[in-house]
């Protein structure tokens, strides 16, 4: 039994190494909060708001989920909890904002291990062996093949086997031309984060004759009919990552005859309770899953690494290692190893805080949490 006492909001803001680029957005710059979580007995966790500062990718900001944690998800929180899934109860009644949720359910997870004296990825059923986990590296939506395969040969030298490339229609010729070299194309995702229309189906079509090893949402999130008609019709695995926000969607899938590779970003589906419904599906249906990023500080990465860590997880995510975009992070930094892995934090609990000197340099907006 554990009664919540307050919740910290930190405010963070992190220059990008390099602008990050997608179809529909370009990011300089890491803006968000983080999130401790304290109990009645003095035991915290954290957690970060994944979300961005726009609405592109996800309909939730920053904004948003700073005015849904602080008007409707702390308000419920004054009540005795036997377990951290009784989160999901909780917050029942709120339709949606599943990065506002997850923000707060996260650090209740990190809250719990370190109560329990056990490994976050200890709670969340992962595998003890899985000490470290094979890292992926999201490369930029490149205008011309010079540029992109400089930033390439920048990863593969920093020891990266496995890639991401944003693409985009009128804007994928440098990956038709870098995929007609001897680049290892069964270690490559293409990801359209869903720009691409029926009307782009010569388009489609070429991606498709280049054998990479999957091509992620290559339709608009909510167009599951045509998703399922692209992946009838091409030979290349779909990938579902937008389209998730829960495991009914994935259900929906299923139902109208799609078995996708699943892109899963704990974050957008609203936190653990709900990605441990998908990984269950995934199990059980025999679907490939990956893990996704958003870009997030030491502390977002901390828990994707824990979940990641997980047996379900057999395709290669998005996690880099904090370098790749931060050249200060907020924790303790992640590592590339020599082969390629990242490893997994290890003592009780999410095994990553922040930096104390940068929590006694921001601003904090304290909540505390009244008893019902």
């Amino acid at each position: 039994m554990i009664r919540l006492e307050r919740l910290r909001l930190y405010s963070a803001d992190l220059e990008l190494r390099s602008p990050f680029r997608s179809s529909e957005s370009t990011q300089r710059s890491k803006r968000t909060y983080l999130v401790e979580l304290e109990s009645d007995d003095g035991v915290t966790g954290w957690s970060e708001i994944s979300a961005q500062e726009d609405p592109s990718y996800w309909p939730e900001t920053v904004s948003s989920c700073l005015d849904v944690i602080e008007h409707h998800l702390v308000p419920r929180l004054g009540i005795a909890l036997e377990s951290p899934f009784d989160i999901a109860r909780v917050f029942a009644s709120i339709r949606g904002n599943q990065m506002a949720r997850a923000s707060i359910e996260m650090a209740l997870f990190d809250l719990w291990a370190h109560r329990e004296g056990v490994s976050l990825w200890q709670l969340l059923g992962a595998a003890s062996d899985r000490t470290h986990i094979t890292a992926g590296v999201s490369l930029s939506l490149a205008d011309d093949i010079d540029g992109l395969r400089e930033e390439l040969a920048i990863y593969q030298q920093d020891g990266y086997r496995f890639f991401k490339a944003k693409i985009a229609p009128g804007a994928d010729a440098a990956i038709l031309e870098l995929c007609g070299t001897e680049f290892a194309l069964d270690h490559l995702v293409l990801d359209a984060n869903g720009s691409y229309s029926g009307a782009h189906a010569g388009e489609l079509d070429r991606l498709d004759s280049l054998g990479v090893a999957l091509l992620e949402q290559p339709l608009t999130e909510r167009d599951f009919a045509g998703l399922v008609d692209t992946a009838r019709r091409l030979r290349t695995p779909i990938g579902l990552d937008e389209s998730v926000g829960g495991v009914d969607d994935i259900v929906t899938a299923l139902r109208l005859g799609m078995r996708p590779t699943i892109n899963l970003k704990p974050s957008r589906v609203g936190g653990y309770v709900e990605s441990l419904k998908i990984i269950e599906l995934c199990q059980h249906e025999g679907l490939h899953l990956r893990i996704g990023g958003m870009l997030e500080t030491g502390i977002g990465r901390a828990h994707n690494l824990a979940l990641a860590s997980h047996p379900a997880f057999d395709r290669v995510g998005d996690l880099a290692a904090s370098d790749r975009y931060f050249a200060n992070d907020l924790t303790e930094p992640f590592v590339l190893t020599a082969n390629g892995t990242i490893e997994r934090p290890t003592g009780t609990g999410l095994g990553r805080v922040p930096d104390p000197a940068w929590i006694s340099s921001t601003s904090c907006l304290e909540l505390h949490i009244g008893r019902s």
